[in-house]
C-alpha cells in the first residue's frame, strides 16, 4: 500500500515545479515587454536634438538589455529550482522544452541588440 505522507510530499514538490513553471513564464513576458518598450523608445521617438537622440539610445538599449539580462537570471534561477526538484523525485523534466523556449529568445535578443546598436 503507498504511503500517504509519501504521496503528499510528490504532490507538494509538482506544485512547487508548476510554481517555479509560472514564475519562469511571468519573467520571460516582463522580458519580452522591456525588449519591445526599448524598441519601441528607438523606433518611435522623434529625435530633436543630439542630446535627445543620445538619450533615446541609452534609455531602449537600457530596457533591450534589462530584457535580455532577465531572460539569463529566469532561465537559471528556474533551472536551479527544477534540478533540486528532479533530484529529489522520479519526475523528469522537459529539458528540451527549456531549451526550445530559452535559446530563441536569447537569439532573437542578441539580434534585436545588434540591429539597434547606433
Amino acid at each position: 500500500m503507498n504511503n500517504p505522507e509519501s504521496f503528499n510530499n510528490i504532490l507538494a514538490e509538482e506544485r512547487t515545479l508548476l510554481a517555479a513553471e509560472r514564475t519562469f513564464s511571468a519573467w520571460i513576458r516582463t522580458a519580452l515587454a522591456a525588449m519591445a518598450g526599448g524598441l519601441a523608445v528607438l523606433r518611435l521617438i522623434i529625435f530633436r536634438s543630439e542630446f535627445h537622440r543620445i538619450l533615446v539610445h541609452i534609455i531602449g538599449e537600457t530596457l533591450i538589455l534589462w530584457g535580455c539580462l532577465l531572460i539569463v537570471l529566469s532561465a537559471i534561477d528556474y533551472k536551479n529550482t527544477r534540478n533540486k526538484l528532479v533530484n529529489a523525485q522520479s519526475y523528469k523534466s522537459s529539458q528540451l522544452g527549456f531549451l526550445v523556449v530559452v535559446l530563441p529568445l536569447l537569439l532573437i535578443s542578441a539580434l534585436l541588440i545588434w540591429v539597434t546598436l547606433p
